[in-house]
C-alpha cells in the first residue's frame, strides 16, 4: 500500500506477495506432517492461487485482470472446499432451513451487485467477453461467503466468517473502483480487507483444526 501511495514501484512489486506468503509459511509452520488434514490442504492450495492472483493483478505494465480474476476463483473454490471438509470432521448437521436463511443476504448481494456491473460489461465492448466469468466469480465468491457461516459449532466460526465478509468487501471495492466509480483511498481499503480477511480465515481455520487434533489425541 504505501509502494501506491509513493508510487515506489520495487516496494510495490516486493510487498504485495508478502501477504500470502507469510500466511503460507504460518500454516507450514503451524500444521506438522501427520495434523496436514485435507481440510488444510485444500486451504493451502486455496492460498496458492491466491498468492498467484495477487502477482497477476499487481503487474500494471500488461493487462491480466482475467488470470488474476480465475485465480481468485479457484482460491475461492479451494477455500470452500475446506470449509465443507471442516464441517464434515465435526460431523456437523446442518438444517435446510439454515442453509437457506444463511444463502439469502448472499443471493441479495449477488442480484444487486450483477445489476451494477452488468451495464458497464455490456457497454463495453473488451468488458463484454468476461461478464460470465464474472458472473462466475460472484456466485462462488458467495459461496464461500454461505460456508463460511454455516461452519457450526466451531471454535472460530466467527473469525473465519468474518474473514470470509471482509474478502467480499475488498472484492466489491476493486469491482466498483474498476468498473463503477473511483473509490476514495481504493488501494489502502482494498489491501487492508484483503489482508485482514486472508488472516482471520488462515488462521481461524488452523486454530480449529489443531483444537479438532487435540481431542482427537486425547480421546482416540
Amino acid at each position: 500500500m504505501l509502494g501506491d501511495t509513493l508510487a515506489i514501484t520495487w516496494l510495490h512489486y516486493a510487498c504485495k506477495p508478502l501477504i500470502m506468503g507469510l500466511l503460507l509459511v504460518y500454516v507450514w509452520q503451524r500444521a506438522h506432517a501427520g495434523n496436514f488434514t485435507a481440510t488444510l490442504r485444500w486451504l493451502t492450495v486455496g492460498m496458492a492461487f491466491a498468492l498467484l492472483g495477487d502477482v497477476f493483478l499487481m503487474i500494471r505494465e500488461v493487462d491480466l485482470f482475467a488470470l488474476g480474476l480465475g485465480s481468485f476463483l479457484i482460491m475461492q473454490l479451494c477455500y470452500s472446499r475446506s470449509f465443507w471438509l471442516s464441517m464434515r470432521e465435526r460431523n456437523a448437521v446442518i438444517r435446510p432451513r439454515t442453509i437457506s436463511l444463511t444463502a439469502i443476504p448472499f443471493v441479495l448481494y449477488d442480484g444487486v451487485f450483477l445489476f451494477l456491473l452488468k451495464r458497464p460489461f455490456f457497454r463495453n465492448s473488451d468488458l463484454t467477453p468476461l461478464w460470465w466469468p464474472v458472473v462466475a466469480y460472484v456466485f462462488c465468491l458467495s459461496l464461500m461467503g454461505i460456508l463460511a457461516f454455516l461452519r457450526s459449532r466451531s471454535p472460530r466460526i466467527d473469525q473465519v466468517a468474518i474473514g470470509a465478509v471482509l474478502f467480499i468487501l475488498s472484492d466489491s471495492a476493486i469491482a466498483v473502483d474498476k468498473f463503477l466509480q473511483p473509490v476514495p483511498a481504493a488501494t489502502w481499503i482494498i489491501m487492508t480487507t484483503y489482508a485482514a480477511a486472508q488472516y482471520l480465515i488462515v488462521t481461524g481455520v488452523v486454530e480449529q483444526e489443531q483444537s479438532v487434533a487435540h481431542r482427537v489425541s486425547i480421546h482416540p
